[in-house]
């Protein structure tokens, strides 16, 4: 608040004064006033317990609901994880027994059938799968009812030819599944003796690779033995595995039932191409 002055000049004494008005003195009444009156109290307003309980219980229950959706929803990515693995395993181990398929009867070159000797065979829950390895040429004819055969020597000897690996020797007549028995630097002995009379020029041995995917009902594992080796895990928590092969037809049928959390079904069809 401003107070006025008025500005007057003394007439008899002729000296300047101040003179203030009646306006000023009311202002400064109010004033004075206004510094006397008390101040007014002003109250904060707050929430009691029972709202603080309230609203601590309605936290509490969001909170535990949000934490059991989490939860589930964990548990339901978790689920659906597994079940894609185990899909994509079984058909990863599906794949591999196709290639497997693929190569029956490679190499043999057969115009002729063998007695005993079928590349595919399928058996139940048993498929056994021939193919040629390795070629060797005989050193010396053979006559009907010898059990040795003599080839020239090779440095994958050793290493190739092993007891209990099967070989075929054939000309371009005649043809023989054998076993072999023994092995003795270059001499193999074979079982059983052989039938027909094979020419050093004209004939040669084909080293057999035996593929056999079988199922091991005890622990539940499609296994794949190769030649004499141990089998090795294919595929786990298989429940089921039949094959069956259609000659007339040439057709190839495998069903497989797997999985850890939800067993599926699984099919396979095959024209191999290289039979007789």
């Amino acid at each position: 608040m401003f107070l006025k002055l008025n500005y007057q000049k003394n007439k008899i004494g002729g000296k300047k004064r101040f003179f203030a008005s009646p306006k000023i003195f009311k202002g400064l009444l109010n004033v004075i006033y206004q510094e006397e009156k008390p101040a007014k109290k002003h109250y904060l307003h707050g929430f009691t317990l029972v709202e603080c309980l309230l609203s601590l219980s309605l936290s509490l229950i969001i909170l535990v609901s949000a934490t059991e959706i989490l939860s589930r929803g964990k548990q339901i990515f978790s689920r659906l994880k597994e079940e894609h693995e185990s899909i994509l395993i079984a058909v990863t181990g599906l794949e591999k027994i196709r290639e497997d398929l693929v190569k029956a009867g490679t190499g043999l070159n057969l115009d002729f059938e063998i007695q005993n000797l079928r590349p595919l065979v399928a058996q139940n829950s048993r498929l056994v799968i021939y193919s040629k390895e390795k070629k060797f040429k005989i050193q010396e004819n053979i006559e009907p009812g010898a059990n040795i055969i003599i080839v020239f020597p090779d440095s994958e000897l050793s290493s190739s030819l092993r007891k209990g690996r099967q070989i075929v020797i054939k000309n371009r007549r005649e043809g023989e599944f054998l076993s072999i028995t023994a092995v003795s630097n270059n001499r193999l002995s074979v079982s059983p003796a052989i039938s027909y009379t094979y020419g050093s020029q004209e004939s040669e041995i084909l080293l057999l690779e035996k593929v056999e995917i079988f199922l091991d009902e005890k622990q539940s594992i499609l296994r794949r033995k190769v030649n004499d080796t141990s089998g090795q895990p294919l595929l786990e928590e298989v429940t089921q595995f039949e094959t069956f092969y259609d000659q007339n037809k040439n057709l190839l049928t495998l069903n497989l039932m797997a999985g850890k959390l939800k067993e599926r079904t699984y099919e396979l069809f095959l024209f191999p191409k290289n039979l007789f």
